[in-house]
């Protein structure tokens, strides 16, 4: 007799519940918990979004993280402005080169930028300084090309402007500037 009673405290009835009467109200308050819920979800991950958003010390690091990503481009950008310049300077070397003898100055030009012909070559003289300009036209991958290059000298009183030779060898363009002769 006891386990009758044992058993029929725990039985639950739903006879008088609301809510199994009208199955309708029971989705609407049920989407209606859903829908306040989802809210409150949302409208406290945007205060959280907005309150660090607006956090000076946010804004700070947000703003250093910036100003060194544009430092760093702005290095990588005179990086290879300088290493551009190298290689131009490089290329200079290249086509025009000077040595100094005991009776003469000798200018060499590399003629192959300028098509091998001297004919593309200016040299001309005034005062003390010595002015070489040249140009050649140059074809790579199907891409046609125009260099100009233009060098001036400036010789010591010793040098004698007046009496240069010039003669072609090779490739090679020779300005020869004798030393001492009057």
């Amino acid at each position: 007799m006891d386990e009758n009673n044992y058993e029929n405290r725990h039985e639950y009835r739903h006879d008088d519940c609301f809510l199994c009467k009208h199955p309708v109200l029971k989705h609407i308050l049920t989407g209606l918990l859903t829908f306040l819920g989802a809210f409150a979800a949302f409208y406290v991950v945007t205060d959280w979004h907005y309150k660090r958003m607006l956090d000076p010390v946010f804004q700070m690091k947000k703003m250093d993280r910036i100003m060194h990503k544009e430092a760093h481009q702005m290095q990588k950008m005179a990086d290879r402005d300088f290493a551009a310049g190298r290689r131009l300077e490089h290329k200079a070397g290249q086509i025009v080169h000077i040595e100094k003898g005991d009776d003469a100055y000798k200018i060499i030009i590399n003629l192959k930028p300028f098509d091998n012909d001297e004919k593309n070559v200016e040299v001309t003289t005034d005062n003390k300084t010595l002015t070489v300009k040249a140009a050649g036209e140059t074809k790579k991958h199907n891409k046609d090309s125009i260099i100009r290059f233009t060098q001036s000298f400036i010789f010591p009183d010793e040098a004698n402007l007046s009496e240069i030779s010039k003669f072609k060898e090779g490739d090679r363009y020779i300005i020869v500037v004798p030393i001492g002769v009057d």
